[in-house]
């Protein structure tokens, strides 16, 4: 198995027990068989690009997830989904910051 299969392998198992969900409920929500779900967390098949979207759909994770390196180890999807969280309200504060003073300028004939 390589290492990307590792990684997929390790974060979609991670991801459905975090969700709550047994292989069988798991198989069964994305429609796949709970015996061919079984081989792709044994690294023995690997998905199509269709499954993984619906195990990303499911879990209700970006695809890129299943394939970074330390989401399972260190909590770092939790602490990165929250910075994330953080800047986007950021970033709307100053895109509403911005907007005003174009108005502004607008009005003055700038």
């Amino acid at each position: 198995m390589t290492h990307f299969q590792e990684l997929f392998v390790r974060n979609v198992r991670f991801f459905r027990k975090k969700k709550g969900f047994s292989q069988l409920k798991f198989s069964e929500l994305i429609n796949i068989s709970p015996n061919y779900l079984n081989a792709v967390e044994n690294g023995k098949n690997f998905p199509s690009p269709e499954v993984i979207q619906c195990i990303s759909d499911i879990l209700g994770i970006m695809p890129y997830q299943l394939f970074m390196e330390y989401p399972a180890e260190t909590g770092n999807f939790e602490k990165g989904q929250e910075l994330i969280r953080e800047l986007t309200g950021i970033k709307q504060y100053f895109v509403k910051e911005i907007d005003e003073i174009i108005r502004k300028y607008m009005q003055l004939g700038c």
